[in-house]
């Protein structure tokens, strides 16, 4: 870091520029998830077949978003062609996004 300190009045007027530093006003975006197919999903029924949804979230589970759900799924192969889309504000205080 280099500092030049000079008496106010010799300082040349080029360097009494004043920088605003202060944090940007939070912006909003949209988030797409995009969840297309599954592979080797465990069974987890008795029967040997599962019913396969996604339930994703970024700070509460009141906000999630689910898939449609596969039900009675046996082979752990799902085909979803799903999109998730999440409106949030950047930049964030966490960014911990729960699938």
């Amino acid at each position: 870091m280099w500092i030049e300190i000079n008496p106010a009045k010799v300082a040349p007027e080029d360097t009494k520029k004043i920088y605003d530093i202060s944090m940007k006003p939070p912006n909003d975006y949209q988030m797409r998830l995009a969840i297309f197919g599954t592979l080797d999903i465990i069974m987890m029924d008795d029967e040997g077949c599962s019913d396969v949804f996604f339930r994703c979230f970024f700070d509460s589970k009141k906000d999630s978003l689910e898939t449609d759900t596969h039900y009675r799924n046996q082979d752990g192969k799902c085909s979803f062609n799903y999109r998730l889309n999440y409106k949030m504000h950047v930049p964030r205080k966490d960014y911990r996004f729960t699938i």
